[in-house]
């Protein structure tokens, strides 16, 4: 059978070699004998192979036949012009076709794509779905916040350190907890080098209407700003329904710290601090926010940018009011009996914090909420005044009010009891030592008034005495004295009156070498040695008693020669060094290493402000001082009972740290001429594997800050090794070598 070529489009037949290409459409054509590949291409459904599908398809024949075009006619009749492209194509038998053999078709072999080698593959990477920050704030939707946090378990607190709150809080630290709830510090993800505290709400509240009223209550203390409030800037629950409330953290002493630690408040301070709380409460009331747990350990005492004291008041929304055994004391009579809590039963439970900050101690103590309510019933026994000077009869009229066994009878406002008691307070002249004068608060008296402790002021036969301000209340003076001058003509002195005059004058005389005897002797200023006071590192001021400890005046020091100056500030602090900073500066030589603040990386841990160092072209340590903070009561006496227990950790920790440790001594000793430190001597060493012998001594310094605010002291560890210039003991560190002028420039600040 001849081979035939087909046109791919129209599907005519052709005999194979006699064209190429189709007459009709131009098409190339494709033989029969072309073998399809058992596997049909890519291309083979773009281009098929169709068979005729009608008679009307033209046949070729196996004899080659002459066609014939007729001529076309245009529009007018006649036969058009027949051009060289319109001539016919004739097929003659004489012509042979030149047949070109191709060789068979051979399909090509697939395609080898070469594989590469092979890399091991890295392990596939879990990504944990609460590690990654959310962008956005979802606040009181218990519903869509359940999906994305982690369980709580409140019989293992600890334990919930280190997770992730809402994808965007982790937790850092276990700040410990009361019967309300349990707080936890965390880093914001989102705001860099942001603290936040997180509440965890142990209460159970089974009250629809008072679970309502606190879910209203958040929402809009989230749209709240105020600067004596801690703002709440997040909210939730945990799938198990336990709530929890995120709000701004203050890192500072609250009122209950400063009563457990230093007693009862000054009364300017408490006035200070009563009406900046008052003013944040009437602010909140006003927005329809209430407290309902007002109580020494929800009031912070901070310090402002301006260096002033600030209050916070923390916890708001926290608690449902409901009474305790903790909180009873602070509670209004309302409040014990039963009923909802209110603006009123906020500001009287400010007033209870108030008294116990003057007086130290709660107005009603009771042991059951009947006993308290038969005791608020009663009325304020203790009076203020009582407790000690400086407290005005005014101040008990303030609480008797603020105090009213019903809200109908107390201040209507919060800021209107600030007010008043910061007026009462304030009102009074502070409290002189024995033998001080007022010049401007005197009483006139005859001389029948003389009473043995009277206080002289001139030796006139009129006399005018100062008023003991311990026995009676000083008389304001409205108008000028010469508008009270009796208009009738003076009296002429009798005999009688001349005497009773002499022995008065006697006698105040006589009380006034009394007075400056005892001025001079208790209150007067005490004889400073003039060479002691030139000496640099020898006491400047009068010796420190047991009851008062004041910080040493700051020194001027130049800085010497080929050193470098540094002051530590909070700007690249973070962790416990930014929530425990102390503020101090010092010298070091420009050839020393110094490494940047390294915060602790453990729970309990203590990081370093500064490590400083100096070693010898091998890199052996020659000297090195590091300096951190320990927890303090603020003053070396304060601190007394806390030394043992700073000692034993040393020595705990050094043990580890340094082969051969042993400790040399301890005790008290003056820094720098005036600053109260208790210091540990200590010394260790070996030999190293070439045989080498090394020695280490060492003095670690517990610094208060002596002051009765602060919470942090200074600790100071100093290293010498025996390949260190002019040390040869443990008594030469920081006394002889470099380390001496480094210790010798270290500055306390008043910053804390």
């Amino acid at each position: 059978m001849t081979a035939e070529v087909y046109c791919p489009k129209c599907g005519q037949n052709f005999e194979e070699g006699s064209r190429r290409f189709c007459p009709t459409d131009g098409s190339r054509l494709i033989s029969d004998s072309y073998d399809q590949p058992t596997t049909p291409g890519v291309f083979s459904n773009l281009i098929p192979k169709t068979a005729p599908v009608g008679g009307a398809d033209e046949v070729l024949s196996e004899s080659p036949k002459v066609i014939v075009r007729e001529p076309e006619l245009d529009l007018f009749g006649d036969k058009k012009e027949v051009l060289d492209d319109d001539l016919p194509f004739f097929e003659l038998d004489d012509i042979q076709p030149i047949v070109v053999e191709q060789p068979e078709f051979v399909p090509p072999p697939p395609l080898q794509i070469p594989e590469l080698p092979s890399e091991p593959r890295p392990a596939a990477r879990k990504i944990n779905p609460y590690d990654i920050p959310a962008g956005h704030v979802e606040l009181g939707d218990s519903e869509r916040t359940a999906s994305v946090v982690n369980d709580f378990d409140a019989n293992e607190p600890d334990g919930f350190v280190g997770r992730m709150v809402k994808g965007r809080y982790k937790v850092t630290e276990y700040l410990g907890g009361d019967e309300t709830g349990l707080a936890y510090l965390a880093d914001d993800k989102i705001a860099s080098d942001k603290m936040v505290l997180v509440r965890i709400l142990l209460e159970e509240d089974a009250d629809p209407m008072m679970e309502s009223i606190l879910a209203e209550e958040r929402v809009s203390l989230s749209h709240f700003s105020h600067p004596n409030i801690a703002r709440l800037v997040d909210s939730g629950a945990f799938t198990n329904g336990t709530e929890f409330l995120i709000s701004e953290y203050t890192d500072a002493l609250s009122v209950r710290d400063i009563l457990s630690i230093h007693g009862k408040f000054h009364a300017a301070r408490t006035a200070r601090v009563i009406r900046q709380a008052s003013y944040a409460l009437s602010e909140a009331h006003q927005e329809g926010i209430i407290h309902r747990d007002i109580r020494p350990e929800n009031i912070i005492l901070s310090i402002s940018d301006t260096d002033t004291e600030q209050i916070k008041l923390v916890n708001f929304g926290a608690s449902n009011g409901d009474p305790n055994p903790h909180n009873a004391a602070y509670k209004a009579p309302e409040i014990l009996d039963g009923r909802v809590s209110t603006a009123a039963s906020d500001t009287y439970s400010l007033a209870v914090v108030a008294y116990e900050m003057l007086t130290g101690n709660v107005p009603f103590e009771g042991e059951s909420t009947k006993e308290l309510m038969r005791l608020q019933h009663g009325g304020l026994k203790n009076r203020p005044s009582q407790t000690g000077p400086g407290i005005s009869p005014e101040t008990d009229e303030v609480f008797e009010k603020a105090f009213a066994f019903k809200a109908v009878g107390r201040y209507s406002k919060a800021r209107e009891f600030g007010d008043a008691l910061f007026d009462a307070l304030t009102d009074v002249p502070q409290v002189l030592a024995p033998g001080a004068f007022v010049a401007d608060e005197v009483v006139k008296v005859s001389a029948d008034d003389i009473v043995p402790d009277a206080r002289v002021v001139s030796a006139e036969p009129k006399v005018e005495i100062l008023k003991p301000l311990e026995t009676a209340p000083v008389t304001k003076q409205v108008e000028p004295a010469w508008k009270n001058r009796s208009p009738e003509p003076p009296q002429e002195e009798t005999s009688r009156g001349k005497i009773l005059a002499v022995v008065g004058i006697l006698v105040l005389l006589a009380l006034v070498v009394f007075g400056l005897y005892y001025f001079l002797g208790s209150s007067g200023p005490k004889p400073v040695d003039t060479n002691a006071a030139q000496n640099i590192n020898g006491p400047s001021t009068p010796t420190i008693t047991s009851d008062t400890e004041m910080p040493p005046q700051p020194r001027k020091i130049a800085q010497p020669a080929n050193t470098e100056y540094y002051s530590n500030n909070k700007q690249n602090l973070k962790g416990d060094l930014l929530r425990n900073f102390v503020g101090f500066s010092l010298y070091y030589p420009k050839e020393w290493k110094i490494n940047g603040p390294q915060e602790s990386v453990t729970a309990g841990g203590r990081g370093k402000f500064l490590d400083i160092s100096r070693s010898t072209p091998e890199g052996k340590l020659k000297e090195q001082m590091l300096v951190s903070y320990y927890p303090s009561k603020g003053t070396f006496n304060n601190d007394a009972d806390k030394f043992p227990q700073m000692v034993k950790e040393t020595n705990e920790t050094l043990k580890k740290l340094l082969p051969g440790y042993q400790m040399v001594s301890e005790g008290e000793i003056k820094l720098n001429g005036d600053w109260r430190a208790y210091e540990v001597k200590f010394q260790g060493g070996g030999t190293s594997e070439t045989g080498e012998k090394l020695v280490v001594w060492g003095r670690r310094l517990f610094i208060p800050a002596s002051r009765l605010d602060a919470r942090n002291g200074f600790e100071i560890t100093m290293l010498s090794t025996s390949l260190a210039d002019e040390v040869k003991s443990v008594d030469d560190v920081g006394v002889h070598g470099e380390l001496a002028s480094i210790l010798y420039s270290f500055e306390p600040t008043q910053n804390f």
